[in-house]
């Protein structure tokens, strides 16, 4: 028996659910990889990974003739839904609570908890009033750490242009969150 056909006798024996774990030992760190070179958080990566083998397991496997180029078509289909999803829910004007460190009521003076919370007021409006990506480029150089290079890469843009949202950025934050001194 040639090796092609050897293979083929060793799939047909399996069972789905032994072909469904096959492949999901082969192909989940390479997916997780690709959701997160598409900029995907680590975790939501996980969960990303997790969904295409979801749908894996809802269509016939009988029917799919290249395994992994099936697994990187629903892989783009996720990362397709995942953005539309975030458009539809708008959440990139959405700025999550743990950005925020929460000020200690233990000894807090109430003047200086306010003033706490009128320039966190402050500066979530001046964000808000930032373009998408002017925010989203400056948020990920300031809060995630990213360098200007590995910004310009995740856009595909250049690093002069990821400079240029930077330096409006924290322009524009000069000018309104200093006005108030």
């Amino acid at each position: 028996m040639s090796e092609p056909d050897e293979n083929r006798t060793n799939e047909a024996s399996l069972s789905r659910a032994q072909r469904l774990e096959a492949l999901a030992l082969r192909y989940r760190e390479p997916l997780v990889r690709y959701f997160l070179r598409k900029g995907v958080a680590r975790d939501l990566a996980e969960d990303c990974a997790q969904e295409v083998f979801v749908r894996l397991a809802r269509t016939n496997q009988e029917t799919v003739r290249n395994a992994e180029a099936y697994l990187f078509t629903v892989a783009s289909n996720v990362i397709i839904t995942l953005a539309r999803k975030a458009k539809s829910h708008r959440q990139t004007l959405h700025d999550p609570i743990e950005d925020f460190p929460l000020l200690s009521a233990a000894g807090a003076q109430p003047d200086r908890v306010l003033e706490g919370t009128e320039a966190l007021h402050r500066l979530a409006a001046a964000l808000g009033e930032l373009s998408a990506d002017t925010r989203e480029m400056f948020l990920l150089n300031r809060e995630d750490g990213l360098t200007y290079t590995q910004i310009a890469a995740r856009y595909t843009v250049s690093v002069k242009v990821v400079e240029s949202h930077i330096v409006r950025a924290l322009s524009h934050l000069r000018t309104r969150l200093f006005v108030h001194d």
